[in-house]
């Protein structure tokens, strides 16, 4: 919730163990309306913390990401690393980024490749994501497969991948926010 509101830790306050403390990293601050602006930098968990995600998540084989954020700019791409929980530029679970006015959604599952790829993303002409703020779910499960909602309405983009297992996913990886493990796909912007 990130209302610690000072230090270089936002605390996990889900009440699920093991806490899943982000450490901030590089110039990330925080903002007010509890949250933090990553500028060049990222929020991240331990690899060992992180795998309660993992096991929660094969449990049952679905999963939503819901997050606020603040895009910096428009003309991220790479794509820019917004929610990511992964192992680096070529391997992860999964991740919601960004690519220039498109959300982008990378899964890894028994239809896709290590990297998420093929990824889900809305369509760039329809300018979807705007530099304010925007409240953004990503969903997951077998049967419909990847989703996108902004502020609260399906983006109508449809996962061309059918749906798959996600036996795959790797627990050794880490939960991050505002850019890759490995440091190389900055995105710049507030998380709330």
């Amino acid at each position: 919730e990130f209302k610690a509101g000072q230090g270089n830790i936002a605390y996990d306050t889900s009440g699920v163990e093991p806490a899943l403390n982000l450490t901030l990293s590089g110039d990330v601050s925080w903002v007010n309306g509890w949250g933090i602006e990553i500028h060049d930098g990222k929020a991240q968990g331990s690899t060992a913390a992180s795998k309660k995600i993992h096991d929660l998540i094969e449990a049952t084989g679905e999963y939503s990401i819901e997050a606020w954020v603040v895009p910096g700019n428009t003309a991220q791409d790479g794509p820019a690393r917004i929610v990511s929980y992964s192992g680096g530029d070529k391997a992860r679970n999964f991740t919601l980024g960004q690519d220039k006015f498109s959300y982008v959604f990378m899964n890894r599952s028994s239809a896709t490749d290590a990297n998420g790829e093929p990824l889900l993303s809305t369509v760039n002409d329809d300018k979807r994501l705007q530099a304010t703020q925007q409240h953004v779910v990503v969903t997951y499960d077998p049967v419909n497969g990847r989703r996108i909602y902004i502020n609260g309405k399906y983006s109508g983009d449809l996962d061309t991948t059918a749906g798959g297992g996600l036996q795959d996913w790797d627990d050794t990886f880490a939960f991050v926010l505002g850019n890759e493990v490995s440091g190389g796909r900055l995105w710049q912007g507030k998380v709330r």
